[in-house]
């Protein structure tokens, strides 16, 4: 049996929300330890932890020791041949965020130059790399595989991306955002992880990929002007569903423009005969 088919995707998420609820009561309760974290983050940001924690239990009492090493050596690797989809899962966010500053700034929005330094940035994006392989070891490492194979690509990125924002939602809240921003967030997040299993199965399943791209989202968000306080998740949900749709409509046409052309082929040897 393949560890696909020895998978369980329903129990790998109650695990995760599980084992996170301890992190959102000291988020709650113990406020005052938020001094500790880097770069400003909640305490509760350290349920990172949680997804890898959990896929890497269900793999050892599955497929044992074998099984964690396979998984754990999924971080790092990739086929040379996906080099171009590693590049891209770096490119994207930043892309897309700095078109989200552009229609922000015609939108007649105030916006402050952004204020990181060079130094700050390549920690955070350090930070941020190890906190990424916290989480995608456990969504894309170990859930999406048997997801995508029983729902198919778009019911399972979709699925996923609501699940991964709902994990969010209390952080959020006691961060003190508004309703109306996390539900907008909420949409960027779907759009962020459909992009993100995109690449993954574009580059042979290389969870590499989704930490990268994971990476740049806290990366770009936070080098928003001062911290990502005057990012709008309404202009860069909206942005990446737009791209996402023309993505498909032009794949949709190049595969319907193959087939015609095929059907045409077929004609012409009929008439030939």
């Amino acid at each position: 049996m393949s560890h696909i088919a020895r998978s369980s995707p329903s129990r790998f998420f109650l695990i995760v929300f599980g084992v996170s609820l301890p992190f959102y009561a000291v988020g709650s309760f113990a406020p005052h330890l938020n001094r500790w974290m880097p770069l400003g983050l909640p305490i509760n940001a350290l349920m990172v932890l949680c997804p890898a924690s959990a896929a890497l239990w269900l793999t050892r009492r599955d497929e044992g020791l074998t099984g964690v090493r396979r998984i754990l050596g999924r971080v790092f690797s990739y086929r040379s041949s996906s080099k171009v989809w590693l590049v891209l899962s770096m490119a994207t966010m930043p892309a897309i965020l700095l078109l989200s500053y552009a229609v922000q700034r015609l939108l007649g929005q105030s916006l402050p130059p952004p204020a990181w330094t060079l130094s700050t940035l390549v920690f955070a994006s350090a930070v941020y790399f190890v906190g990424a392989i916290g989480e995608e070891l456990g969504w894309m490492g170990y859930a999406i595989d048997p997801l995508q194979r029983r729902y198919g690509f778009l019911t399972a990125s979709l699925g996923l991306g609501v699940l991964w924002w709902l994990w969010h939602v209390i952080p959020y809240h006691m961060m003190g955002r508004s309703t109306e921003w996390i539900l907008w967030h909420g949409l960027a997040t779907v759009m962020f992880r459909v992009v993100m299993v995109w690449i993954y199965t574009h580059a042979g399943s290389s969870v590499l990929t989704s930490v990268l791209f994971h990476t740049m989202i806290n990366v770009g968000i936070g080098a928003f002007p001062l911290n990502g306080s005057h990012y709008d998740p309404r202009v860069t949900g909206l942005i990446l569903l737009g791209v996402i749709l023309l993505v498909a409509w032009w794949r949709a046409a190049r595969t319907s423009g193959a087939l015609l052309s095929a059907g045409s082929g077929l004609d012409r040897q009929d008439r030939s005969l």
